[in-house]
C-alpha cells in the first residue's frame, strides 16, 4: 500500500478509536474485483484509490468534509452503470429529436460536452451524500487522471475549485488532517449517524 494512502487511514483509524470506537469501517474489497471492475468501466482505477479500496471499500456513515461517504466499490460500479444507461439513452434521445432546441448538442465543443451532459462514464462515483450529490474520480489518461470532483445534479460537474481534490490520497489526508484539528476550516462533531462537520 502507498504510504500517504497507508499513514492517512492509519490516523483516521485512530481517531476513531479514541473518539468513536463503536464506529466500524468497511473491510477491504478483494483485488480480482478491482480488476473485474476496471473491465467494466474501460478505464485503470488510479493507482491512490485502489489502494484505499484494498484498506476500506467505503463507509458505512458519513466520513469525508463535509458530508460524503465513501461508496462501496459494488455500489460506485451499480451508480456508474445507471448514469452511463441514462446517458445513452438521453444521448439516443437527442439524436432522434428533429426539433429546433435552445439547447443542439451538435453544437457543443468537446471540451464542454462533459458539462452538457452532467455525466462522462470515464468518471466513477466513490462518495455520495443525502442530496443526490457524488465524489466522482476522473479515469481518462492525462493531468486530470485521479482528480476527484463534485458532480451536483443542480449545478453539473466540476473538477476545481470548492470541494474537489487533486485525488483520492489527497482527500484521504485532508480528512486526516482535519479530523486531527489539523485543518483551520472544517471541525468534526459525532452525530449517531455519523460525523458532522462544520465550518
Amino acid at each position: 500500500m502507498s504510504a500517504p494512502v497507508a499513514s492517512s487511514w492509519d490516523r483516521i483509524e485512530q481517531w476513531l478509536r479514541h473518539n468513536a470506537p463503536d464506529t466500524s469501517l468497511r473491510p477491504p474489497v478483494e483485488a480480482p474485483a478491482v480488476t473485474a471492475v476496471e473491465a467494466v468501466v474501460g478505464h485503470r482505477l488510479p493507482d491512490d484509490l485502489v489502494q484505499s479500496l484494498l484498506r476500506h471499500d467505503g463507509t458505512p456513515a458519513p466520513l469525508v468534509p463535509s458530508r460524503w461517504k465513501l461508496m462501496p466499490l459494488e455500489t460506485a460500479v451499480e451508480t456508474w452503470r445507471r448514469n452511463t444507461e441514462d446517458l445513452t439513452a438521453r444521448q439516443a434521445a437527442e439524436i432522434d429529436d428533429d426539433e429546433d432546441d435552445d439547447e443542439d448538442w451538435s453544437e457543443t465543443g468537446e471540451e464542454e460536452e462533459d458539462a452538457f451532459w452532467g455525466w462522462n462514464p470515464a468518471w466513477l462515483p466513490i462518495a455520495a451524500d443525502d442530496s443526490g450529490c457524488h465524489l466522482v474520480v476522473e479515469l481518462r489518461e492525462g493531468r486530470h487522471h485521479g482528480v476527484v470532483g463534485v458532480l451536483d445534479p443542480e449545478s453539473g460537474p466540476r473538477f476545481e475549485g470548492y470541494g474537489t481534490w487533486p485525488s483520492t490520497a489527497a482527500l484521504l489526508e485532508g480528512t486526516a488532517n482535519a479530523l486531527h484539528g489539523d485543518d483551520p476550516v472544517w471541525k468534526p462533531a459525532l452525530e449517531p449517524w455519523g460525523i458532522d462537520w462544520t465550518r
